[in-house]
């Protein structure tokens, strides 16, 4: 008789794990738009320096974004490769390995 099927535990964390990340993902795209505003509008400061320091912010910004987004990326890849049923013996075993009782 073949064994029951059941939902994959993994995936239910990966959906989680996702929603989580995509919301840092988020917060990281809008982190710094207000310093970086507030340094284009001239009325911070102003000189080559203060230029300078404003494109580096920006940069890092877009960097994190994009290594943010990776994240997110990553975790929705992970999620499409597991099926979305397995057997309850799989189930089980991913359920210990979530635990940390491999």
């Amino acid at each position: 008789m073949a064994e029951r099927m059941v939902p994959n535990p993994r995936r239910e964390r990966l959906r989680q794990l996702l929603v989580e990340a995509e919301d840092r993902a988020h917060e990281v795209r809008q982190a710094y738009q207000r310093a970086s505003s507030a340094m284009r509008s001239g009325k911070v400061w102003t000189g080559p320096t203060a230029a300078t320091w404003t494109t580096e912010l920006e940069d890092r910004h877009h960097r994190l974004g994009r290594l943010a987004q990776n994240v997110v990326d990553a975790v929705e890849e992970e999620l499409r490769r597991q099926p979305p049923l397995v057997t309850e013996s799989e189930a089980n075993a991913m359920r210990r390995e979530m635990a940390g009782r491999t």
